[in-house]
Order: structure tokens, then C-alpha cells, then sequence
């Protein structure tokens, strides 16, 4: 049973590169989280320590983070955990992955002992359904008390539990089913550098300059993924900041910038076209997403922040977080995660959403269970239920606009609400008080669950030679006699060995010596393998292990003359 105490504030980390990258030609909301986490971590400990599937992925993982411990001449120590021995996660209090499907390594875990660490996972987006399968999994699966799923908001915590509840209820309908374990859910948000953001007027003149953008104009930044199938549909944006462009003095104009990436030219076109149809009257600026330069000049340069998320695969939100960060008024759409995370009235305004009732869903989930329509089409389809109140959102942003002052008071409300709630080091504390909580319950809660965390294999990877027990003739015992033969097989033990259909296995096989020292060890008249453990001293295991493989290949037999 297991009793060490955690040496180290909080996790090891599940490192796969892709998940971390934010260099790629395609950046999603989980790889900018995870990097961002992964930053702060580094730029706030002196130690890290990473699980890997894939050593490789060490060397990735260094060139990512030399460039800044070069600048900051910060010195890290970095351990890595190979795939294959997450038990020694233990003085880290366990293995942090950047996802919510940690039954697989529950799974892993029960060949050490389910008592050794804890699991820790996250929530990012939850509509995909390879992510709401995995969640399903967790009332039925390995899970214990002292393992927890990060829910970054309230409306994603509500969105896991359905999901729980709902395997649960379907399956205690066929079978009784009680004492159900899950994992804790605490709600702990993404995090941002507040002093990542930190832009004076020369900035914000600088960025306006290099953009054509006058002093008097408005600018109103959105910065994210360009989707309106995937994240948030530019028509209701633009329908309400062509209307509120009517109402602007003649010497003004509005400017959009829109930063982020377009999935193909399909997607960019309606962009494009569509806004020259819909905002005549607006500047538009598309900038790329992928330049990271492109992010901190799109908001330097704003006036106010715009996000009118209307998509269920958003489940958080980090750009409100950085364009209050920046000291900008911010203008969302009242959904998910941004319901928390912007105070409406205070740091900005959120406007209404609308969507349809349970019931009216059903035949785009059944269509996409039934691979009748992708992913894409599921959520591109969803959208098309859910409304972002337009009248609203112009009245609101009229306000905005209308009002220097009340952006400027915003706007500062904003920057404290990042500095005292969101910054990383915040986040990080509630990690690590998570970290401990979940250390004590284990040392506690794992005395109730003695047998369940004795270590054995999952019963899907059971040892081969006790589930196919009954295929073959005997099961070779100690006590057995076998014979020597001779002339069966001419060619010697290691010119067997080198044989292409043997030696793929010379890892998993007894060694030269050891075949060698078994097989000299019997006779014609034949031996008792107890026997041949005492001349060899050799253990069971390894006199085991050699005769089935001198009887395999002719040295041996069981039939004597």
C-alpha cells in the first residue's frame, strides 16, 4: 500500500508535441492552453517533469523551451518519465494530461497499483464525440477517488456530468449498479501572463500607424480561430457593426481585425466576401493567427474586444482573458465559458444567445453516430440552432463606441479582474492545492480499497499463459521429467538462435548461457526440472523459460525411450 509523500508541488506532465505546439498552420484552443500552461509552469518552478509516449519528444520539448531560458537565464531541471514506467510519477503525486480520457491510464496504472498516483486530466472541448466517449468511460472504468478531471467552467461541469448521468442511468436500467466512483471535479480556469500584455499609448499608436488606422477611428479586435461552422459566426458581428458604423461621426470609421487562421479558401472567402456584402461601411483587417507578433499587434491597437462565440465546441475562452489583460473593454456573446469569465456591466457586456431545446438535437447526433455527416458538419450544423441576439449586441456596442470613458473604465476593471483571478500564478495555486487534496485523499482512501489496488493487469491484457491455459496438451511444471534428444536438431543452441524467425525475439528469450547450461544439465534417461534448478541454481522462472524453448526446437522431449 502505498504511503510516500509527493516531493513536488504538483504533476508530471503528459508531453506529446503536438498538443503543446503553437507553430503549427493549424492552432486550436487545447494546443494554446497547453502551451501557455506548460510556459507558466516553467517560468514559475525550477523543475519540470514530463511523461512521454515518445522519447523523441524530449528534444522537441527542449528546443521549444530553450529560447526563453536562454533570455531569462533560467536554469530547469527536467526529468522525463518513460511511457512504460508511469509509476514513477509517484513523488510528483501523479500524471497531468492535457485532456479529459485518463481511463486509459487508469488501465496502466493497475500493474503497479491503483494506490501509487493519481490521474489528473482537462476539459477543453467537449462536443467532439472521441472526447464525450471517454468521459462516459469513467463511471465504469479504474478511476478512484483520488484521480480528477479539471473542469475549466461552470457550463462544462454541467455538460461532464450529463454525460456521467447519463451512462449511469442506462446502464442501471439493465443491471444494478451502486457505490459508483468518479473522479473530482473541481472548476479551476485557464490562466494568462498578465505581463504578456502590457501596452502603452506608443504601442497603441505604433500598431494604429502600421495598420493605416487614425487616431479617431474605432477599432474593434477579434482574435481566434476564423470558423463560423467551428467557432464563432462572423455574420451577426458584422450585421450589428455595420449598423452602429451608420451612427459615427463623418470623420470616423470602424476597423475589424480579425486574427487567427482559416481552415481552406472556402472558409476564408466567406469571410471576405460575405463582409464586403453585409459592412460596406467597415475596414476589414484579416492578419495571421500563426505570427504571434500578429496577436499582440491586434490588441495593442484596439479600442475594444469582440468575441461573439456561438459554437458548442467553445468551452472556455482564453481571448476575453487576453483582451482584458491588454486593458480593453470587451464585447461577448453570453456563452459557455465567457458567461464567467467577462462580468457583464463591469468589464464589458456579454450579449444574449439562444438555442434550441432538448429534443432538437437528436437527428444531428444521430447523424453523426451513424457517420451519415463528419465532425465538421455536426457542429456546423448545431450552429445553425443556436442565435446570438443582434439587437443586442448593437445596442451594447453602441455603447461602447459611443463612450470613451466607460471603455477606459472597463477597461481597467478588466486588467484587476485578470491581475487578482487569472493570472498564472492563481491558477497554479489552486493546481497545487488540487495536487495535495487529491495526495491525502489517496493516502486516506485507498485503505477502503485494499484488494481492488493490489497490482495485477487489466483483465483486457491478462498474462496470455493463464486466459489460453486450456489450449495446450500440459502445463510445464517443476516436477516434470524430460529427456535429452539427440540428432532431432544437428544445429547448435546459438546457431538456433541467430535463425531470422528466432532471433526477432532475443530479448524476450533466455540467454546462449543460460539454454546452454539447462540442456547440458538433463540426460537420455531423463530429469526432473526440480533437479535441474538445484545443478544450475537457477531459479524456476529462467529453467522454466529454457525448456519450453529446448522443447520447442528438439533438444528436449517429454517422451523417453
Amino acid at each position: 500500500m502505498s504511503s510516500i509523500s509527493k516531493k513536488y508541488p504538483f504533476w508530471s506532465i503528459y508531453y506529446e508535441d503536438e498538443g503543446f505546439s503553437i507553430t503549427g498552420d493549424r492552432i486550436m484552443g487545447r494546443q494554446a492552453a497547453g502551451w501557455s500552461y506548460l510556459n507558466a509552469h516553467i517560468k514559475h518552478y525550477d523543475h519540470l517533469s514530463v511523461y512521454l509516449k515518445y522519447i523523441e519528444h524530449k528534444d522537441m520539448l527542449i528546443s521549444r523551451i530553450k529560447p526563453f531560458l536562454n533570455e531569462s537565464k533560467k536554469t530547469l531541471d527536467l526529468k522525463s518519465i518513460s511511457y512504460t514506467s508511469p509509476h514513477l510519477s509517484e513523488e510528483y503525486g501523479g500524471i497531468f494530461y492535457p485532456g479529459p480520457g485518463i481511463s486509459e491510464f487508469t488501465t496502466h496504472r493497475s500493474y503497479y497499483g491503483h494506490d501509487k498516483y493519481s490521474l489528473i486530466g482537462i476539459t477543453h472541448t467537449t462536443a467532439s464525440e472521441r472526447v464525450m466517449q471517454s468521459i462516459a468511460k469513467l463511471p465504469f472504468s479504474n478511476i478512484m477517488p483520488w484521480d480528477s478531471i479539471i473542469c475549466t467552467s461552470e457550463c462544462v461541469y454541467d455538460t461532464v456530468n450529463k454525460i456521467i448521468d447519463h451512462e449511469i442511468d442506462k446502464i442501471s436500467s439493465k443491471i444494478s449498479v451502486k457505490d459508483i466512483i468518479l473522479p473530482k471535479l473541481p472548476i479551476i480556469p485557464l490562466g494568462v501572463d498578465k505581463n504578456d500584455f502590457n501596452y502603452n499609448e506608443e504601442n497603441r499608436k505604433q500598431s494604429r500607424t502600421n495598420l493605416g488606422i487614425k487616431d479617431n477611428d474605432i477599432v474593434l479586435s477579434y482574435v481566434g480561430r476564423l470558423s463560423f461552422h467551428a467557432k464563432a459566426h462572423h455574420l451577426p458581428m458584422y450585421l450589428a457593426i455595420e449598423n452602429c458604423a451608420q451612427q459615427l461621426k463623418k470623420d470616423q470609421k470602424i476597423h475589424i481585425i480579425q486574427t487567427g487562421w482559416f481552415a481552406n479558401d472556402f472558409v476564408k472567402n466567406a469571410f471576405i466576401e460575405e463582409g464586403k456584402k453585409v459592412c460596406p461601411s467597415i475596414e476589414f483587417h484579416f492578419l495571421d493567427g500563426k505570427d504571434q507578433n500578429n496577436k499582440h499587434l491586434t490588441l495593442s491597437s484596439a479600442d475594444i474586444f469582440i468575441s461573439l462565440s456561438d459554437n458548442i465546441q467553445e468551452t472556455f475562452g482564453i481571448t476575453p482573458l487576453e483582451g482584458m489583460a491588454a486593458g480593453l473593454p470587451v464585447l461577448v456573446s453570453d456563452w459557455n465559458g465567457y458567461k464567467y469569465t467577462v462580468r457583464d456591466g463591469i468589464d464589458g457586456y456579454r450579449v444574449k444567445t439562444y438555442s434550441l431545446g432538448k429534443g432538437y438535437g437528436t437527428d444531428i447526433a444521430h447523424k453523426h453516430m451513424m457517420t451519415s455527416i463528419d465532425y465538421d458538419n455536426y457542429i456546423g450544423m448545431s450552429v445553425q440552432r443556436v442565435a446570438v441576439d443582434v439587437k443586442d449586441c448593437i445596442n451594447k456596442l453602441s455603447d461602447l463606441i459611443s463612450s470613451k470613458e466607460k471603455r477606459l473604465e472597463f477597461g481597467k476593471n478588466g486588467k484587476k479582474h485578470i491581475n487578482d483571478n487569472y493570472d498564472w500564478p492563481i491558477i497554479l495555486r489552486q493546481y497545487e492545492e488540487l495536487s495535495e487534496e487529491l495526495n491525502q485523499i489517496r493516502l486516506k482512501e485507498s485503505k477502503k480499497y485494499k484488494e481492488f489496488c493490489e497490482p495485477r493487469l487489466p483483465s483486457e491484457n491478462l498474462d496470455p499463459f493463464y486466459i489460453f491455459a486450456s489450449y495446450p496438451s500440459e502445463i510445464i511444471k517443476s516436477d516434470y521429467t524430460y529427456y535429452k534428444t539427440e540428432m532431432i536438431n544437428k544445429y547448435s543452441i546459438k546457431d538456433v538462435l541467430a535463425f531470422n524467425s528466432i532471433n526477432y525475439a532475443n530479448h524476450y528469450l533466455p540467454s546462449e548461457l543460460e539454454l546452454k547450461s539447462v540442456y547440458y544439465a538433463f540426460d537420455k534417461s531423463g530429469k526432473k526440472l526440480s533437479d535441474v534448478m538445484k545443478e544450475t541454481k537457477f531459479d524456476e522462472e529462467i529453467v522454466l523459460k529454457c525448456c519450453v524453448w529446448l522443447l520447442k526446437y528438439g533438444y528436449l522431449t517429454s517422451i523417453g525411450d
